[in-house]
């Protein structure tokens, strides 16, 4: 059965196909995102400032204007505002939200397509990628889909281990990465420096077992896990998999994960975490979730000591740290100690927790 690192085997719309084992190429085209629904593991918006700054023959420099919830965007960088766009503001957070599709040619004279999404929040205009290079990798349990996005907003898509991309049919994506799974085996992927194409190959270099899933202790269910070489070259979403993932040694951090129960979802990020160290022809079961600990600020009041959800800071049993905990159902409590004697001043609650 054909395992993925990051999701489960789907069929998706034609795309431009290929024979792993045979040629081993995969050809790419650009397809933008009306409705963004891609989790990226460390998503980033730049600054609109002045425009967007993507390389491309004419300037480096795709030029905006605002005015209230109007944008004039030069679309095709040709130094000319063509282009009026509205932006939708949400009621109840009255942030402004819109996207734009820029054209214009690269270094050596090839079209490109480039969307961006944009927002006007509390920090301003800013924008983040709205779009990937996406194929379909050939493989004998039927077409693997395969996304790769810009997540450093530099208009190429063959950064290692600073872009993303995205193997099977999920939304959650990884580091963009020298290596994969594809049909249960451990590939070497190299990208063309255009990112229109990748090549793959069996990767040959020594591996280790992790096994990230069974030893995960929660009630909710583990959705994603992305880790990271040191060396930034191997990345891999091992958070749906059941059971040990073989990868190539060396050591790795955890760059996000996500947890969720019914619709309510908690972001994992690294905190206090130490580096995995992944020995070559070893394995490693990793013990991390609950309990789960917290910090937090207060401030004394007179006779009462106050503090806010806001400044509660969560940690596993790893040091792994949640963000996002929203109270739903019963609070744990908060224990205000004296340092001395141990005697417990007072018990807080919450409305309640996730």
């Amino acid at each position: 059965m054909l395992r993925l690192l990051s999701g489960l085997l789907a069929f998706a719309a034609i795309m431009p196909l290929c024979e792993a084992e045979d040629t081993d190429s995969v050809a790419l085209k650009y397809r933008s995102y009306r409705n963004w629904s891609l989790k990226l593991p460390t998503e980033k918006w730049f600054a609109v400032k002045e425009g967007i700054r993507l390389a491309h023959a004419g300037d480096a420099l795709f030029g905006f204007e605002f005015s209230g919830t109007n944008l004039k965007v030069d679309t095709n960088g040709d130094g000319e505002l063509d282009r009026t766009i509205k932006a939708l503001v949400d009621p109840k957070t009255q942030v402004s939200t819109t996207r734009v599709i820029l054209n214009g040619e690269d270094s050596s004279g090839k079209p490109f397509r480039y969307a961006a999404r944009l927002r006007n929040d509390a920090d301003g205009w800013e924008w983040a990628p709205g779009g990937a290079m996406a194929g379909l990798i050939q493989t004998a349990a039927g077409p693997v889909p395969v996304k790769l996005i810009d997540q450093d907003g530099n208009g190429k898509f063959n950064d290692i281990g600073s872009d993303a991309m995205i193997v099977g049919n999920t939304d959650h994506a990884m580091m963009l990465s020298t290596t994969v799974f594809v049909d249960d085996k451990l590939q070497q992927l190299d990208i063309t420096d255009d990112g229109a194409s990748f090549t793959l190959s069996p990767y040959t270099g020594p591996t280790s077992e992790i096994d990230m899933s069974t030893s995960f202790n929660s009630k909710a269910v583990l959705l994603s896990s992305v880790i990271l070489s040191s060396d930034r070259k191997h990345s891999f979403d091992i958070g749906a998999i059941d059971g040990p993932v073989r990868v190539p040694a060396g050591k790795y951090t955890v760059v996000s994960g996500i947890v969720g129960l019914g619709q309510h979802r908690v972001t994992i990020k690294a905190g206090k975490m130490k580096p995995l160290k992944l020995v070559a022809d070893r394995s490693k079961k990793f013990d991390w979730g609950g309990p789960v600990s917290s910090e937090f600020k207060f401030a004394r009041v007179g006779d009462q000591i106050q503090f806010s959800p806001k400044t509660i800071w969560y940690f596993g049993k790893a040091g792994e740290q949640y963000t996002g905990w929203l109270p739903i159902g019963k609070s744990p409590e908060f224990k205000v100690v004296d340092a001395e004697t141990q005697v417990v001043l007072e018990v807080a609650i919450l409305p309640g927790s996730c």
